[in-house]
């Protein structure tokens, strides 16, 4: 049985960040001025946030048998997130991602998969969502087989046990696979996406078409992420605009997935949508002020205080939404 009221299936990778003062030209030579090392992946970020919310959290994914592995796992496991599902390859090397980061915080990815696209379904036995409410599954486990299959195999099971589900589509799936992801919009409880995939996905222009669009594709829930402006999230009955939360911004790796991490929470809570919307906004904001994913991604006690720090401040439209998610939040 597993203890674990989330199962989150995708990647994890080590991330190499490298703070450079610009890019070179081609050919050139970019020094970069400090590295951090930690562990990455989409879906690993979210599960360390949902983790750090105080939400039992497994993580189904595959590393190499090699020394990233034990960077990323033993991150993974002391942010809370059960790892004893994640299977290791003594074939394919830990995913590795290299990431120079710009002085406005915006991030380049060169990444190389490795184990996680060799991730077996065949070891995701009929059990392994017992005790789960929600499957949250990165777009990227599409991307390449077997690990693609490894997806649907954990789809059918959430599906037969009624588990929900939830997708944040990514970009890359999202423009290579439009099919694929636009058959799973019915069967999402949750889709979080950006608005280049947003566009790739329905073919709207502007985020309230783009989002109503979604919806009536199926999914019962969307997250439009809108960088610094903010999210809209929609249901089949509202749709509201939230904006970011006003942060110094340092690097935006993970900003996505700690948003995606805030609506998890906030179905799984019972929060109004606009509080869960408040939550995943302050989430991503506080993302973008740390270097790098994983276990430095933020948590409940650096939203509480961001939440508090905003009602002292400037009290504002959101402020029952905050006290909504505080009054959650705190327990």
């Amino acid at each position: 049985m597993s203890g674990a009221e989330v199962a989150v299936l995708g990647d994890i990778n080590v991330d190499v960040l490298m703070a450079v003062p610009s890019y070179p030209p081609p050919g050139g030579d970019g020094l970069a001025e400090r590295i951090t090392i930690r562990a990455g992946g989409s879906a690993a970020n979210t599960a360390v946030v949902l983790a750090k919310l105080g939400v039992a959290t497994k993580l189904i994914a595959r590393t190499g048998d090699d020394v990233w592995a034990e960077v990323g796992l033993r991150a993974l496991a002391e942010s809370g997130v059960d790892v004893a599902s994640v299977q290791r390859d003594n074939e394919a090397s830990t995913g590795l991602i290299f990431i120079p980061v710009t002085p406005d915080g915006e991030r380049t990815m060169f990444s190389h998969r490795g184990a996680n696209a060799r991730t077996d379904p065949a070891a995701i036995g009929p059990d392994a969502l017992d005790g789960v409410r929600l499957l949250h599954v990165s777009g990227y486990a599409f991307l390449e087989s077997p690990q693609r299959e490894a997806a649907r195999r954990a789809i059918e099971l959430a599906e037969q046990n009624g588990v929900a589900i939830s997708l944040d589509t990514g970009l890359q799936p999202a423009l290579s696979l439009m099919d694929d992801l636009r058959r799973l919009l019915p069967r999402l409880a949750v889709c979080v996406l950006g608005v280049d995939e947003a566009r790739a996905l329905v073919g709207s222009t502007s985020p309230a078409d783009t989002v109503a669009a979604l919806i009536e594709c199926g999914a019962r829930t969307v997250g439009l992420k809108l960088g610094a402006d903010g999210c809209l999230l929609a249901d089949a009955a509202h749709v509201y605009h939230l904006p970011a939360f006003e942060v110094l911004t340092v690097d935006t790796t993970g900003a996505g997935d700690a948003f995606g991490a805030g609506l998890i929470f906030g179905r799984l809570r019972g929060l109004s949508l606009p509080a869960a919307g408040t939550l995943a906004t302050a989430l991503g904001s506080l993302a973008t002020t740390v270097w790098g994913g994983g276990s430095a991604l933020p948590g409940r006690a650096e939203v509480i205080d961001l939440l508090r720090a905003h009602l002292g401040a400037k009290p504002d439209e959101r402020a029952a939404w905050i006290d909504e998610v505080l009054s959650v939040i705190r327990d």
